[in-house]
């Protein structure tokens, strides 16, 4: 009886791991792709608040269905605005050094 309850807490365990890894892999896929996003809406002529959307509308996109719940779309907003910042505060560096 006990080998059968350790073996379904393993294959829970498996699988509870197996979603956390894929939720990981998903995030810092999406992390590195809002930068892309950031940058492709500022080549479009568009103003500061339509260029965020399209670069939310993107990542959005690219969440999986199963991880909707998680990764909500208040959550894709951070992950762009994080993105928009790290590149805004590169080019304030770089200007700074010319």
């Amino acid at each position: 009886m006990a080998e059968k309850i350790c073996c379904a807490a393993l294959g829970v365990l498996s699988v509870a791991l197996s979603f956390v890894g894929y939720y990981f892999y998903v995030r810092a896929k999406i992390e590195r792709a809002a930068a892309g996003a950031v940058e492709s809406a500022e080549r479009d002529d568009l103003s500061g608040e339509s260029k965020f959307k399209d670069a939310v509308s993107q990542i959005a996109a690219l969440v999986p269905a199963a991880l909707k719940p998680i990764i909500s779309e208040r959550t894709v907003e951070r992950i762009v605005q994080a993105a928009f910042d790290k590149i805004e505060a590169y080019a304030q560096k770089q200007s700074k050094k010319n």
